[in-house]
């Protein structure tokens, strides 16, 4: 009698857990049932090849349809709806910042599929094949097994390879005397399925993408000036910057590493052509450094200011002007901000410190920057 007691409660608490993340349709002359959606089932995802340094640029980046190597009807028509899928996932979580997709493409091996990229101007081209496929739509079970492989255009060289399985399977329905569980497929399991190794994959490309400018130490804010200049370690205080630049390929490992490149902070100040002039789109950029100094946290503490240029111009011309520019920065905390010209020291480093290659219009806006650090050379 116990025993019975026992297991009739222990199906009552088990239907009130699956109510609450399941649908539950309750009957008093017939069997209640739950309706529980089908889940997702995932290899672990297998990363055979991939890059040793981050990318600096955004790549242009072109998709083939997959190739569907299994024998089965309309095996393109497939391969290309499953690529759709899968560009569409990485399309809403922004994996690239331009991934082209062209369906009436056909994938006849890497070397074709580079070359076709090459000539349409693409940096990489990624490539799917489907060795495993079971679609059983909405009635049965379905698998499938996805490689990528991601090509360079101009090497031919493969940068990155990955792998992984999913399957979304139809189980009988489970029948527990005063309920019954039912797996519920939806209208498009293999849909499903793609979405989620998409998202598995999107993972490991977005740390090799380049590095966004939160992750490099630019902020237009107090609140992140503030916590970018107190993590600094201070200018001269024989950290990082003391011991000279890092180049693009230290940034990179350092950032894989999860290291980070926010020791400082970074400010995009917009200048005049060839000046020191700073444009009054820059005014409330720098209201918020003037904020940031006068704070509770940094108010009284010597910071140096550190201009910054492209690699435009000669190393004179560019030592100069940053020299230049990091003064007039200084000149505007302390007579528009009311920030206390005695906390503020500048220099200039030129073109010399380039935080990222300079091989793209938006990375050497990036180097033409000022630096804000704690001056490791001064106390408070």
């Amino acid at each position: 009698m116990k025993r019975s007691l026992f297991a009739i409660f222990l199906a009552l608490f088990t239907l009130l857990g699956l109510a609450a993340c399941a649908n539950l349709e309750p009957g008093v002359t017939q069997q209640t049932k739950v309706y529980r959606d089908a889940p997702v089932e995932k290899s672990r995802l297998a990363i055979n090849v991939r890059p040793k340094s981050r990318l600096y640029d955004s790549p242009q980046v072109l998709m083939y349809p997959f190739w569907v190597a299994q024998k089965m009807d309309n095996h393109m028509l497939v391969g290309r709806e499953l690529a759709r899928l899968f560009h569409q996932t990485w399309t809403g979580l922004d994996v690239f910042q331009t991934l082209a997709y062209d369906p009436q493409l056909v994938y006849r091996g890497p070397e074709q599929a580079i070359s076709v990229a090459r000539r349409a101007g693409a940096d990489l081209v990624v490539v799917g094949i489907i060795p495993y496929l079971i679609t059983g739509g909405s009635v049965d079970s379905t698998a499938i097994t996805l490689q990528i492989r991601i090509y360079e255009t101009k090497s031919g060289n493969l940068l990155l390879s990955m792998d992984q399985s999913a399957r979304v399977n139809s189980k009988r329905t489970q029948d527990w005397i005063l309920f019954s569980i039912e797996t519920r497929l939806s209208d498009s399991p293999i849909a499903e399925a793609i979405a989620s190794i998409a998202g598995d994959m999107a993972v490991p490309i977005k740390s090799w993408l380049p590095p966004t400018d939160e992750e490099l130490g630019f902020a237009d804010n107090s609140q992140a000036m503030t916590r970018n200049i107190l993590a600094s370690g201070g200018y001269g205080a024989g950290g990082q910057f003391g011991q000279g630049a890092m180049d693009a390929r230290g940034m990179a490992a350092g950032l894989a590493n999860g290291e980070g490149a926010n020791n400082s902070l970074k400010l995009k100040v917009e200048f005049d052509f060839d000046s020191a002039r700073i444009r009054e789109e820059s005014f409330g950029l720098l209201n918020e450094l003037a904020k940031a100094l006068k704070s509770d946290s940094l108010r009284g503490r010597k910071v140096v200011l550190a201009g910054h240029c492209d690699i435009v111009g000669t190393d004179e011309y560019n030592q100069k002007l940053s020299e230049r520019r990091a003064a007039s920065v200084k000149a505007y905390l302390t007579s528009k901000g009311g920030v206390d010209p005695g906390t503020i020291r500048t220099v200039g480093y030129g073109k010399s410190r380039p935080l990222v290659p300079n091989t793209s219009a938006a990375n050497k806006q990036r180097n033409r920057r000022v630096e804000v650090s704690l001056d490791g050379q001064g106390g408070k």
